[in-house]
C-alpha cells in the first residue's frame, strides 16, 4: 500500500472561510497553541509531516493568513458555508492533484499520525470520500479526502441548494474512517471552546 499511496498526488486545503461571529470576528486558524505558534501554522507543519506539500488556505479574508507562506484562494461562490470552501480546493487543484484532503483551521490537536491514517484509508478504498469519525458515531465531515473527480457532483449539490456536507458525502458513498482519541478533533468553535481547550492543556500541542 506504501507504494501506491506514492503515487498518488494528495493535496491539502486548510479550511479558514468562516466568520468567526461566535469568537468575536477573531480568525481561528491565527489562534496561539503555544510558543507563539498559530494553528495554521501547525496544521501546516502537521501536513508536511504526512508528505503532503501542496497546501493551500480557503479564505475569503485574505488579510489574517497572508503571512504564513503558502496560497490564500477564496471560495468560487461566497456565503453558502463549507461546501464552497471544498468546491474552491478542489478547482484549484485541477490537474495539480488526484485528490485533496481537507482540515478545518479551527483543529488544534490534529497531527500528521492522524492524517497519515486518512491518507491510507483513502488507498485501501474505492469510494471518492474517506472522513473522520470518533468514539459516540461523532462525524468530521470536513476532516476529508476527496477524489478530485467528484468535484462536478458537489458543484451540481451546490447548484441544486444544498449546503450540508454530510448530505454530499452520503450521496458519494463516503467511508468513515474510525479514530479512538476524539480529542485529536477537538474544534474551537466559541469562547468556552477556546477556554476549554486551554484549561485542558489538549494532549496534542
Amino acid at each position: 500500500m506504501t507504494e501506491e499511496l506514492n503515487k498518488l498526488k494528495i493535496a491539502a486545503a486548510i479550511l479558514a472561510g468562516g466568520n468567526s461571529r461566535r469568537l468575536g470576528g477573531l480568525a481561528k486558524g491565527t489562534i496561539k497553541t503555544g510558543n507563539g505558534v498559530s494553528i495554521i501554522d501547525k496544521l501546516i507543519k502537521e501536513l508536511a509531516m504526512s508528505d503532503i506539500s501542496d497546501i493551500v488556505i480557503v479564505a475569503n479574508d485574505s488579510t489574517s493568513y497572508r503571512n504564513y507562506g503558502v496560497k490564500i484562494i477564496s471560495d468560487i461562490r461566497v456565503g453558502i458555508g463549507p461546501i464552497g470552501g471544498i468546491e474552491a480546493g478542489l478547482v484549484h487543484f485541477t490537474g495539480q492533484a488526484d485528490a485533496v484532503m481537507f482540515v478545518p483551521c479551527d483543529m488544534p490537536n490534529i497531527t500528521a499520525k492522524e492524517m497519515s491514517d486518512l491518507k491510507q484509508a483513502f488507498i485501501e478504498t474505492d469510494s471518492p470520500v474517506v472522513f473522520a469519525e470518533t468514539p459516540g458515531f461523532f462525524l468530521h465531515p470536513l476532516c476529508a479526502i476527496v477524489h478530485n473527480g467528484l468535484k462536478g457532483k458537489i458543484s451540481s449539490a451546490i447548484d441544486n441548494g444544498q449546503r450540508k456536507i454530510r448530505d454530499v458525502w452520503r450521496q458519494a458513498k463516503a467511508v468513515t474512517v474510525h479514530f479512538p482519541e476524539k480529542n485529536a478533533f477537538f474544534n474551537i468553535n466559541d469562547l468556552a471552546d477556546l477556554d476549554r481547550w486551554k484549561n485542558e492543556k489538549a494532549n496534542f500541542c
